[in-house]
């Protein structure tokens, strides 16, 4: 699991995009229904701590997409 930090969210679409704290600040898209435990519509900010399953797989022009986020503890 990777740590990263919510850099742009679009509550309209529930879609957004995480910066990693890995030394190239890799970008992980994401979707609203890979929110895990408190994380919701309405939670979701950007700046907040998260922890991420990335997957390798490209998405909406992003090298890699969360599988999940986690809110961090």
């Amino acid at each position: 699991m990777e740590t990263g930090t919510v850099w742009r969210w679009k509550p309209r679409n529930g879609t957004g995009v995480i910066k990693l704290d890995d030394a190239d600040s890799t970008l992980v898209w994401f979707h609203l229904s890979n929110a895990r435990g408190d994380l919701d519509i309405t939670t979701i900010a950007e700046g907040l701590p998260v922890d991420v399953e990335v997957e390798p797989i490209p998405q909406a022009g992003y090298t890699c997409r969360a599988r999940a986020v986690h809110p961090r503890d």
